[in-house]
């Protein structure tokens, strides 16, 4: 009996040990649109109780057409309800390009630009370095056959299309922004990659980047290293270069005038226009120094050593390359059954070897008739 409960405790533990499940779709708020259907809305409760902000102070502005803002609002929202959010400003600290009718290439400045992939099902197309394209899910876990993929896929979200997985992967980086203010923009990807269930050892795919975000991992554990993720240098360089100069495609004019939630009462003169900013955004400060939730540091969080994954096997604060304590605890309780069991089978003493029935000696034989043979 107590093998079996340490068994079933360690199986428990394991289990536990693969990240949360994705939590049940959970009814849009009145204020999302209709057209968008039940929201897959993350366990935002126990990221909050982790973390202790729900983005707060952070600008989120929003690019694209006016439906597709609504949607990436509404996600953003569900699970980073404090986050301001800006619907057809190109400016904040994160900047989300909610379709492919906005190149994401024309956003100046120093903002962490989010992109949805595009629900066109085919490859995307080319987009500059620093990017986070978001491809779509299904509750499953499987991509959903209308997100684009490519090479240049960085994460996955649950969503009915890409805009409601861009806002959910914004309202993520949000979190995390507002709870940790000395880290760079590469370090908030790198956390959001990196602490996706590392049974997946992290591995890049074409179709989900390099997975799904798990919003209560990346905001519980430690600082994930940029350089155990394997391709991550390519897509996100350490001295990244600004990128590439706007293009000629632009917001549309009317996308300021989309629903969706916002909060905070300052909006950048561009949210009028719904056209992106060519001028750059506040200037960033000082190595390792931040004057607001919307200015971005430089110095990395981790010291710099070889890359790509030449320190994954390290064990640290966090990251792909670590053991998780939940699953060391598993193996230990079913090595302790197994042991247990060893222990009560060699505690057990055999009994003693008897000859069977049918080898049984006569009554009458030798042994029982009392003559015994002479002695020569």
């Amino acid at each position: 009996m107590l093998r079996r409960t340490l068994v079933a405790v360690g199986c428990a533990a394991l289990l536990a040990g693969f990240g949360p499940l994705p939590a049940p779709p959970a009814r849009a708020a009145t204020s999302c649109p209709d057209s968008q259907g039940p929201l897959l809305a993350y366990n935002a409760t126990r990221a909050w109780s982790i973390t202790g902000s729900k983005g707060g102070g952070v600008s989120i502005g929003v690019v694209g057409a006016p439906d597709r803002i609504a949607e990436v609002a509404c996600a953003i929202s569900a699970l980073a309800p404090d986050a301001t959010v800006v619907p057809g400003s190109a400016d904040g600290a994160i900047v989300v390009v909610a379709d492919t009718s906005v190149d994401p290439a024309s956003i100046g400045g120093a903002a962490l630009v989010i992109a949805a992939a595009g629900d066109t099902g085919e490859v995307m197309s080319a987009r500059p370095q620093g990017v986070v394209n978001v491809a779509a899910a299904d509750e499953s876990g499987a991509p959903l056959p209308s997100s684009a993929s490519g090479p240049a896929v960085t994460l996955a979200s649950y969503g009915n299309d890409t805009s409601t997985a861009s806002g959910y992967v914004a309202a993520l980086a949000a979190i995390l922004r507002a709870g940790h203010a000395n880290w760079p923009a590469r370090q908030v990807v790198a956390q959001m990659a990196g602490s996706i269930n590392p049974v997946s050892g992290n591995q890049h795919t074409d179709q989900l980047g390099f997975g799904i975000i798990s919003p209560v991992q990346a905001v519980s554990q430690g600082p994930v290293d940029p350089e155990t993720l394997p391709g991550f240098d390519a897509m996100f360089p350490v001295n990244q270069p600004p990128r590439s100069a706007p293009s000629t495609r632009s917001a549309p004019t009317s996308a300021g005038s989309a629903g969706g939630p916002t909060t905070g009462s300052s909006a950048p003169s561009s949210a009028a226009s719904g056209t992106p900013s060519a001028t750059p955004t506040p200037q960033v400060p000082a190595p390792g120094t931040t004057d607001s939730a919307n200015a971005w540091p430089t110095d990395p969080v981790l010291s710099s050593g070889p890359s790509n994954g030449s320190r994954a096997g390290a064990s640290g604060g966090g990251g792909s390359g670590g053991i998780s304590p939940i699953l060391l605890i598993g193996f230990l309780v079913i090595l302790a059954g197994g042991g247990y069991l060893l222990w009560e089978r060699r505690r057990r003493l055999k009994p003693a070897a008897t000859k069977p029935e049918s080898e049984w000696e006569d009554p009458s034989g030798p042994r029982h008739s009392g003559y015994s043979p002479p002695e020569e």
